[in-house]
């Protein structure tokens, strides 16, 4: 389904067995960057509440949820149809296996395949060709305000290790440490 974490590990396989290069984006606040026109019809996407105890306010004033926020009833889903927007503007289609893994065929704007795939506000990109990448990172980051990682070493709490070869390896040590504390 949408943001899943397999997704981002279906990618690495991809990329450590294709010998691409592997890059993290992170969307900031990235709730609020979705537009709730994104969502499918009949997906409620209209919010209004009345204004919480100690606020001043004439009697029967509501108000409107104008962006999705944490917590609210299809934020995420805002967001990922937002996501898949933007990667169709660019020439991305959603993979058939998963809903947050989009792939994008050469075109007149990416002249190597490239695979992106999301976990809520955590994307990778994945391309044999680090002028592409490029391109679409900076594209992303044009629309959508985040940073730009590099280099995959970080995933969900794993540590990810790419040898010169290409190889990578998810190791979860700082997370087994944590936990036996």
């Amino acid at each position: 389904g949408a943001h899943s974490a397999t997704a981002g590990l279906i990618v690495m396989a991809l990329a450590a067995g294709g010998r691409r290069t592997i890059h993290s984006l992170d969307i900031m606040q990235a709730f609020i960057q979705s537009e709730w026109q994104y969502l499918p019809k009949g997906n409620p996407s209209c919010i209004f509440f009345t204004p919480p105890d100690g606020v001043e306010e004439e009697a029967g004033v509501v108000y409107e949820v104008l962006k999705p926020l944490y917590c609210i009833l299809n934020s995420a889903r805002t967001l990922h149809f937002t996501l898949d927007n933007f990667m169709k503007s660019q020439g991305f289609v959603a993979a058939g296996f998963e809903d947050s893994v989009w792939v994008c065929e050469p075109n007149d704007t990416y002249s190597l395949h490239l695979i992106v795939s999301a976990h809520i506000d955590d994307l990778l990109v994945s391309c044999a060709d680090l002028p592409t990448l490029n391109k679409f990172k900076a594209a992303f980051l044009a629309r959508f305000d985040g940073t730009n990682d590099g280099q995959l070493t970080k995933y969900l709490g794993c540590e990810v290790i790419i040898d010169a070869a290409g190889n990578l390896t998810l190791r979860q040590s700082a997370y087994a440490e944590r936990i036996l504390r």
